[in-house]
């Protein structure tokens, strides 16, 4: 069925493309690439903690085509991308934990959206790029690959940023433009200036802006990241308004023996004094693949994902703890190269430091397909 749907979607291009140039219908596949993704899950809160007992699904679809306009025979180094998405369920979360940090990096409600449309030109052999378009930022900033296999959302981005300003992330990417330089094979760095609120898709002074910096070093498998970011509209303690932060993020293979690959992540983040919800963040773990042998494309790991709240969060909140922390466990099971499952469970402490609210232990199944 796969292969069928590839022929099938290679033919349409193929007849598209052959209108514009004739080059493409020499070598199509390789110029225009399209990828589907689907992800469903099914969460349930047991026992007494959050909200409420009870299950809930969601799932996320993207549409994703990336044209390479050398390979089209037009001119070096341009590469166009475009991003679909649709969204449905209900946020569990909301619905049934209570929980600040949001358990699912995949619950959104229902919608569907043009989420990402940028054009980066890449020049000097790859030392430097420019990107332009609505871009997703935490798909090149503040990312770590190890934390990416968790389904708690502080994983992705870290909160206190996402938790104190309006962030050009999924399922709301905003207007951007990015610079990129590398130095060399190791030492790269990267800033961008994206739209003060995604959600409206326009560029308005009195929304603000966002600015971020990172400066990254890969050796080998390990990679360190460093970064500083500011939002010059998001509100702060007393009434003022723009926030800035820092983070620091690092993946470092710790061991490897045949198929069986072991790896320790880290995440810290701080918001400036003053900052409306989180003050800082901290995240850390451990990534297995290939545990099971036989298995090298699984993953398995456990993490830990601490966001302390700031004291304008806790004076709005009289009576709050000072933190919520989730531990997590997950296992993903590669079972084609098109289908994985994923089951995980997470331990919240202290949800939202809601007092009257128990810590929640939550169990989550994803299955991904994707073409």
């Amino acid at each position: 069925m796969k292969n069928y749907i590839k022929r099938i979607c290679g033919s349409v291009l193929s007849l598209l493309c052959m209108g514009i140039t004739p080059a493409l219908a020499e070598d199509v596949s390789p110029a225009v690439a399209a990828e589907l993704n689907y992800i469903a899950e099914a969460v349930r809160n047991h026992g007494g903690g959050g909200l409420r007992k009870g299950m809930r699904y969601e799932a996320a679809g993207t549409l994703t085509t990336t044209v390479d306009t050398e390979k089209l025979g037009w001119w070096p180094g341009g590469t166009a991308y475009v991003e679909f998405i649709v969204n449905h369920g209900s946020d569990p979360s909301a619905a049934l934990v209570g929980d600040f940090q949001t358990l699912s990096n995949i619950a959104d409600g229902n919608r569907t959206r043009l989420q990402q449309l940028w054009f980066e030109q890449s020049m000097m052999d790859g030392a430097l790029s420019l990107l332009l378009g609505t871009h997703d930022l935490n798909s090149e900033f503040n990312v770590s690959e190890y934390a990416g296999l968790f389904t708690n959302s502080s994983f992705g981005i870290t909160p206190e940023m996402s938790g104190n300003a309006a962030i050009s992330l999924w399922p709301e990417a905003g207007l951007a433009a990015r610079v990129a330089l590398q130095f060399g094979g190791h030492t790269s760095f990267r800033m961008a200036a994206y739209d003060g609120d995604p959600a409206t898709r326009g560029l308005k002074a009195s929304e603000g802006y966002l600015y971020i910096a990172e400066a990254a070093y890969v050796d080998e498998d390990a990679v360190y990241k460093v970064g500083a970011w500011r939002h010059s509209k998001a509100p702060r303690q007393g009434g003022g308004l723009g926030l800035s932060g820092t983070y620091l993020v690092v993946d470092q293979p710790l061991w490897q023996w045949d198929e069986r690959a072991l790896g320790a992540f880290l995440q810290l983040g701080y918001a400036q004094r003053g900052a409306e919800n989180i003050k800082n963040y901290v995240g850390a773990g451990l990534h297995v693949s290939g545990l099971i042998p036989g298995r090298a494309d699984d993953e398995a790991g456990v993490a830990m994902a601490r966001a302390d709240f700031s004291k304008a969060y806790l004076l709005a909140n009289k009576g709050f703890k000072k933190n919520e922390t989730v531990f997590e466990i997950t296992y993903r099971a590669q079972l084609t190269d098109w289908l994985a499952i994923q089951p995980a469970f997470q331990y919240i402490i202290s949800p939202s430091g809601d007092p009257a609210l128990k810590n929640a232990k939550v169990a989550l199944i994803r299955v991904e397909a994707g073409l």
